[in-house]
């Protein structure tokens, strides 16, 4: 796998670095490089700023303090729909 194949923004293979370690899978079992992606992974980015479409899911419900990385929509989303 080559990162920079893959993604043209350098801060996103950063990240991918970031977020990956290298361990074996069981005892004695070969070293493998592994990153950890959450819910969040699948989102696409969205703000409540001019120029972004409107994010219709959030981390945390709506009357949370803290994200707790459970996400839960803002409204009904329909097939096709991005999840931002």
């Amino acid at each position: 796998f080559a990162v920079n194949e893959r993604f043209a923004d350098p801060g996103i293979t950063c990240d991918i670095f970031v977020w990956s370690w290298v361990q074996d899978l069981y005892d004695g079992g070969p070293l493998k490089v592994l990153m950890d992606l959450d819910s969040g992974s699948l989102l696409n980015e969205g703000r409540d700023e001019e120029g972004w479409e409107t994010p219709n899911v959030q981390c945390g419900k709506p009357d949370a303090t803290r994200c707790d990385m459970d996400y839960f929509a803002f409204r009904d989303i329909k097939k096709g729909d991005e999840l931002l």
